[in-house]
This record gives C-alpha cells, sequence and structure tokens, in this order.
C-alpha cells in the first residue's frame, strides 16, 4: 500500500473496531474516525466523541529501494467524560453501565482499543505497521464538570510510492469446485469483488485480457465445470473510492492462476 491507501486502511480499522465486553459496540464508528490534515481547533471537532483523527506525517524513501517509503502516522484519539472535577473520569474512566458500549470510556480504555486495532496491521491484509509511541495528553475542561482527554499514538509502516492491489493466491481446483484465498483482499478497505476469468490458449495479462468470466462475488469457492486448454485466473477487484463498480484490480501472480 502507498501512503494514500495506508491511511484509509488505519482509518478502516479504527471505524471497525469493537469493545471485547457487554454489547460488543464500535468504539468510534465510521462516522467518528477521520483522516485529517492537523490538530482541530475548538470549533473545529466532530460533535461526538470519542473520536479519532488520523494523519499523514513525514515518510523516508528507502535509499536502496524508491518505491519503498518508511511512512509515519499519527493517530489522535479524543474522549469526554463528565461529572468528574478533576478530570480523572475522562482519562481512566466513570461509570459504564455497559462495558461494550463507549459511553462512559476514559481514554485510556479507548487507546488500549486503537492499539489492538493498528497492531493487527501486520501485512496479512496488505499493509504492515509498528506502534512506536504513545501517551496520554492532559485533560482540558469544556463547560462545568466536563473534561475532554486526549491521546496520540505514533505508526510507523512501509509504504511503497505507487498504488497496490493484492491478488489472490493458491489457486485450486478439485473436480468441479473451484477455491481461492484471499483474506488480505477481503480485510482492505476498497476491497469489492472477486472474478474467476479465463482466456483460451494463453495467460491473460489482466481483467481486460479475459475472455470471460465464470464467477463474481466475494466467496472463496465456486462450482463450476473447467474447459480444457484454458487459462483461469482469480482476481481481486478494488473501489478505490467506496462505489459500486471496479475501478482496479489486482494482476495475476504466481498462485493466481492455472492451466487445464
Amino acid at each position: 500500500m502507498n501512503p494514500w491507501q495506508m491511511a484509509q486502511q488505519i482509518k478502516h480499522e479504527l471505524a471497525n473496531v469493537v469493545w471485547t465486553d457487554g454489547a460488543g459496540d464500535v468504539v468510534f464508528g465510521p462516522r467518528h474516525v477521520f483522516v485529517y490534515a492537523g490538530a482541530p481547533a475548538d470549533n473545529q471537532h466532530p460533535p461526538g466523541f470519542p473520536f479519532a483523527l488520523v494523519t499523514i506525517d513525514a515518510g523516508t524513501p528507502d535509499p536502496d529501494d524508491p518505491d519503498v517509503i518508511d511512512q509515519t502516522f499519527s493517530i489522535a484519539t479524543a474522549v469526554e467524560v463528565s461529572g468528574d472535577a478533576m478530570g480523572e473520569h475522562a482519562v481512566i474512566g466513570g461509570a459504564r453501565g455497559d462495558l461494550g458500549k463507549s459511553a462512559g470510556a476514559g481514554a485510556a480504555e479507548v487507546a488500549e482499543r486503537v492499539r489492538a486495532a493498528v497492531q493487527k496491521l501486520t501485512g496479512f491484509d496488505g499493509a504492515a505497521a509498528v506502534v512506536s509511541g504513545s501517551g496520554t495528553g492532559g485533560t482540558q475542561t469544556l463547560g462545568q464538570g466536563k473534561h475532554v482527554a486526549f491521546d496520540e499514538f505514533n505508526v510507523s509502516a512501509l509504504c511503497t510510492s505507487q498504488p497496490r492491489y493484492h491478488a489472490p493466491q493458491e489457486l485450486r481446483l478439485s473436480g468441479e469446485t473451484w477455491s481461492w484465498v484471499g483474506s488480505w483482499c477481503s480485510s482492505r478497505f476498497d476491497f469489492l469483488q472477486f472474478r474467476l476469468g479465463y482466456k483460451a490458449g494463453s495467460l491473460p495479462s489482466s481483467v481486460a485480457d479475459c475472455d470471460g468470466f465464470v464467477y463474481t462475488g466475494t466467496n472463496t469457492e465456486y462450482a463450476a465445470p473447467s474447459v480444457a486448454g484454458r487459462f483461469y485466473v482469480v482476481f481481486a477487484d478494488y473501489s478505490r473510492r467506496g462505489g459500486s463498480a471496479p475501478d482496479a484490480s489486482s494482476e495475476p501472480v504466481l498462485g493466481s492462476y492455472l492451466e487445464t
């Protein structure tokens, strides 16, 4: 992934991270996580708490491989918990009727969920990130008896300079059942679908080079008879802006095709 893709993948992970107890609700949800240009002013923060802001910081190209960038990101989270004059509840949490909901959760509790989400980015879904530092910021007063606490994580990730669209692999045919592995594709923020295509006589170089398709969907298994003399390839389709039609696809790689 390049830095543009990585920032959106971090946002995707944070929007889907949940509490492990009680109702198991999402910590933030998609409307409370943003890729942001800088620290928000008092009148710029989102209307609801808790929220998270992801910023793209400096990056350093690898001197031996200019296509690889050691990119840094910052993840700032903000929590508001009222009813405590000293601001302690904003940091460690207050009364929580349900440990599976965000109401009453302190900054330290939210930070644990953020760390867990970011540490999942280990390359399995095409992203690799390392949490390199964190700290709980001082509380700030918002009106009578209300406090806001901030946390910030610094994340280092290996990125590519160009966009990358990962391909499914381990394409197999057992009888008339096709199967493949592509969880690193389907876990991406921009994943749309898989397509099993074919070309007679030679390996197709892309989706557009296929003669036709026998399957389109999100499953990783499909039953269909094979035809002798065809090269079959499984592709992953992506929608970079969240649309319903693909605007990017993977390319054939070793393990994504076979000849019948």
